[in-house]
């Protein structure tokens, strides 16, 4: 009697319970995954109206320094230098900390003229620094 030997094994990888593995897997993460709860936005309501007090015109306004070409400076409409911004702006703050501070460079003064006035309104602590660009600045 002869026996016929198969003389080719194809090599097969066994596929038919892949996709109840995927399923299982799916299940596992699908019940160890944390999920977080959606929160909502955060957000302040306005405090309340106080008694109508007036406030002073003076108190709405913003401290602007002008830099000159020159790097001469120019603080509320007064000729100043750059060691005077600090005293100047300290007993403003002391009032109100969170004063706005506009800074208004002319277009041939140098960088490191701003630098020196961000500067000392850093080692001031002030807040609230704008920079208007010069479309904002002719548009005033």
């Amino acid at each position: 009697m002869r026996f016929r030997r198969n003389a080719r094994v194809e090599a097969e990888i066994p596929n038919s319970s892949m996709s109840d593995i995927a399923f299982l897997l799916l299940i596992f993460f699908m019940v160890t995954t944390a999920f977080a709860a959606r929160k909502g936005i955060d957000f302040r309501l306005p405090a309340p109206a106080k008694d109508e007090q007036e406030i002073e015109e003076k108190e709405l306004k913003a401290i602007t320094i002008q830099v000159l070409a020159s790097g001469r400076l120019v603080i509320d409409g007064s000729p100043r230098n750059v060691s005077d911004i600090q005293p100047y702006i300290k007993p403003v703050l002391a009032v109100d900390p969170k004063k706005f501070v506009i800074i208004q460079m002319d277009m041939d003064a140098t960088y490191g003229n701003m630098m020196e006035v961000l500067d000392e309104l850093k080692l001031a602590e002030v807040q609230n620094i704008a920079l208007p660009s010069k479309q904002e600045m002719t548009s005033w």
